[in-house]
């Protein structure tokens, strides 16, 4: 199930954040993460996703959120949520000295070539992707909600 998930990030967003990023993220670039972190990140931010569908179609369900807008501000708020889940995500291993490979001329930990901004690069990539399955969660849950079977359209 990781390589689903990092095949989509990869697919969709790898020029953009990095592929030094990217090998660190599959757990193949420094000895501190060897694990696929893609599973974690894409199943929280799909897991985000869906509670804010289900707290606007089923706790919320006014109807007068039954339009674009209305569905929108939670399609927002999902977004905003999901780019800092996903910026932290990474951010707090670039804090904690994570992000090194091992140099193979002088064996020792050096820094990967990944600055700030690729993380924050990748936070919107988590922010995009979360985009695209709030819409798909959308269409799929909306038609049992007794107040916005019509949002977002």
């Amino acid at each position: 199930m990781g390589h689903f998930w990092g095949s989509i990030y990869c697919w969709f967003f790898e020029d953009f954040y990095g592929l030094p990023l990217a090998d660190y993220l599959w757990g193949i670039s420094s000895p501190h993460q060897t694990g696929n972190m893609y599973f974690g990140i894409g199943l929280s931010m799909v897991s985000i996703s869906l509670v804010v569908a289900v707290i606007f179609y089923y706790i919320i369900n006014h109807p007068k959120l039954n339009n674009w807008w209305g569905w929108g501000i939670f399609l927002f708020f999902n977004a905003v949520v999901n780019f800092f889940v996903g910026w932290q995500w990474v951010l707090k291993d670039y804090y904690a000295g994570k992000l090194v490979t091992i140099s193979p001329e002088t064996n020792l930990e050096e820094a990967l070539p990944i600055q700030e901004t690729d993380l924050l690069c990748f936070g919107v990539s988590n922010m995009l992707l979360s985009i695209i399955f709030f819409f798909i969660i959308s269409l799929i849950i909306k038609w049992w909600s007794s107040s916005c079977p019509k949002a977002p359209f």
